[in-house]
């Protein structure tokens, strides 16, 4: 489980900055943190709009409650340039998106708030402000790191009539810089910030006590647990890793 694909192995095409204190990591409060706001951006390399997308979510990521994943799709690949971030998996979630919602096809740069079924397409002013007015997602969850490079996921609440999906989502955190030298994005530098790196689907939660452990993602990447109520359906709660 957590196996991190080759997608980061390009690196000599890829700049690492540092990124704000506090994206992708918990910091200690004299108050409780406030419920997450989850925002996944599906996005790709030889998308044109994206380069615009994928840099007004650095400022969304930037924000103290949400928690931001930005997955890489792979069907622009077919024009010129192959995106290192891509993989089938992530089309598959956006697929997903898609059959639970009104599109009739998938798009980029695609936006989802808090789960779907969702069509939010990129307009700079319109996904800001629906992030802002989102609710967080409440619930009785923990995910903490344990000795030996092991995390621990608990959830509690109702019994369901179907069990909840349960995902786990290694992202490197921060903000890449990537040269595209190729297809219709050629000879941009773009940004992407908290790649997905990873997606694992966890034991399904059939609602009471919940508990499973797992592999911690390896040095330098973040993780979070998304619950979801059904396939590209709503959210129902969501964690973050401790990455100190």
């Amino acid at each position: 489980m957590m196996m991190l694909s080759t997608l980061f192995a390009a690196a000599a095409l890829v700049t690492e900055l540092p990124y704000p204190a506090g994206v992708g990591e918990t910091v200690q409060r004299a108050h409780p943190a406030p419920p997450p706001v989850v925002v996944e951006l599906f996005t790709s390399q030889g998308c044109p709009p994206c380069v615009e997308a994928n840099r007004a979510f650095g400022p969304i990521a930037a924000q103290e409650n949400v928690i931001a994943l930005s997955y890489g799709v792979d069907y622009w690949d077919m024009f010129g340039w192959e995106d290192q971030f891509a993989q089938p998996a992530f089309a598959d979630r956006q697929k997903a998106y898609i059959r639970a919602g009104e599109a009739r096809r998938v798009f980029t740069p695609h936006f989802v708030i808090n789960g779907g079924p969702e069509r939010l397409r990129f307009r700079r002013d319109d996904v800001p402000s629906r992030v802002r007015e989102a609710a967080g997602l409440d619930g009785d969850i923990t995910l903490i790191r344990l000795n030996g490079n092991r995390v621990r996921l608990d959830l509690n609440g109702p019994a369901r009539q179907t069990p909840a999906e349960v995902w786990a989502v290694t992202y490197r955190p921060g903000l890449l810089l990537v040269s595209i030298e190729g297809g219709r994005n050629e000879g941009q530098e773009m940004e992407h910030h908290n790649t997905v790196a990873s997606l694992d689907r966890l034991e399904d939660w059939p609602g009471g006590a919940y508990r499973v452990e797992f592999d911690a993602p390896a040095e330098g990447f973040g993780l979070a647990v998304l619950v979801q109520d059904f396939e590209g359906g709503p959210l129902i709660t969501a964690a973050q890793l401790d990455r100190r």
